[in-house]
């Protein structure tokens, strides 16, 4: 924790030395902490306590009207580690990348975010609470390095196409893979959106391909979203196929508060002759309610109710009492 506040704390620093030398347009500082405090209502699921699940650091410089270059660090957790290694706070590349803009069209080159989940995840913005559900299912990764274009054809038409690495931000060795991307995104009327996306990858010798299609509608009062989603061969192996849907809806209750829901389906194809469900760790359901209050730009608290239902009987439901917290500019 000492580590990500010096960090904000250096970043802010030489954020407002850069203004008060009265450079134009330096750029701006980037800070996001999600964290939470959860309670197990179930004795037999011990999880109760405290966690940062997400500190970024970081900042993004602004060359001129068409260029800037954004870097940024995540203060990872150390349950993303894998298990012969020491949990410990780690940092890594989030972000590190060289955009330029002009008119409607939009490059960007390096380290970046996927086009993957980006838009829903924007669009139910409430990412501080809960994992987007292709996240949660291994589909593929926040962000990858590689180049990103994306052109507004009107206020109607956006088309965005990718070519990552395909190993996420994790992993940055060179494998001669590259992973292809096409996304559209409609907006008939400012209310609603529609967007579909799909990408391929080749892995040892095993084809991967994704499909995202998600419909939504927003205004003052209301958010309606839902989504399906569907990965071939998921773990590298021929057949194992998995898909499933995700909906969320919030309906605004006063300026700063609102209700909020979702729920996530997610399955699998049981492969005839296999012994076991390939994916039976993963299929299940997941349901949020919760209550946001905005407290400004900067802040914003839920107190949520989170289970899991998994398909695998064996394994216990789990039911947490969370308490969301986002900071972030």
């Amino acid at each position: 924790m000492k580590k990500i506040l010096l960090a904000t704390f250096t970043i802010i620093f030489f954020y407002t030395q850069l203004r008060s030398q009265n450079i134009e347009n330096p750029g701006k500082p980037i800070a996001e902490i999600f964290t939470d405090f959860h309670y197990s209502m179930k004795p037999d699921v011990k999880t109760t306590g405290y966690n940062i699940n997400r500190a970024y650091v970081g900042y993004t410089y602004i060359a001129d009207q068409n260029f800037s270059a954004t870097i940024k660090l995540n203060l990872g957790n150390p349950d993303d580690v894998l298990p012969v290694i020491e949990p410990r706070r780690y940092a890594y590349f989030r972000e590190a990348s060289i955009s330029y803009k002009k008119d409607k069209l939009s490059l960007i080159m390096g380290m970046t975010t996927t086009m993957l989940f980006d838009f829903q995840q924007r669009f139910w913005a409430k990412r501080y609470v809960a994992n987007t559900f292709q996240s949660l299912n291994n589909y593929g990764p926040t962000a990858d390095i590689g180049f990103v274009a994306d052109y507004k054809f009107s206020d109607i038409a956006d088309v965005d196409i990718t070519l990552m690495n395909g190993e996420g931000y994790y992993k940055v060795q060179l494998d001669n893979n590259l992973k292809p991307s096409l996304g559209i995104t409609l907006s008939p009327i400012k209310e609603v959106a529609f967007r579909a996306y799909c990408d391929i990858l080749k892995i040892q010798g095993i084809w991967q391909r994704t499909f995202v299609g998600f419909a939504g509608f927003k205004n003052d009062k209301v958010t309606i979203g839902g989504e399906i989603s569907c990965k071939s061969n998921l773990d590298l192996v021929g057949g194992h196929n998995a898909w499933g849907f995700s909906g969320t809806g919030a309906v605004s209750l006063t300026k700063k508060a609102e209700f909020f829901t979702r729920y996530d389906y997610s399955t699998s194809v049981t492969v005839p002759g296999d012994a076991a469900q390939w994916n039976l760790s993963k299929d299940g359901q997941f349901l949020i309610n919760g209550i946001q209050y905005t407290f400004n730009k900067i802040v914003k608290v839920a107190l949520d109710n989170q289970v899991n239902f998994p398909t695998d009987k064996t394994r216990s439901i789990t039911d947490l009492i969370y308490i969301n917290a986002l900071f972030k500019f």
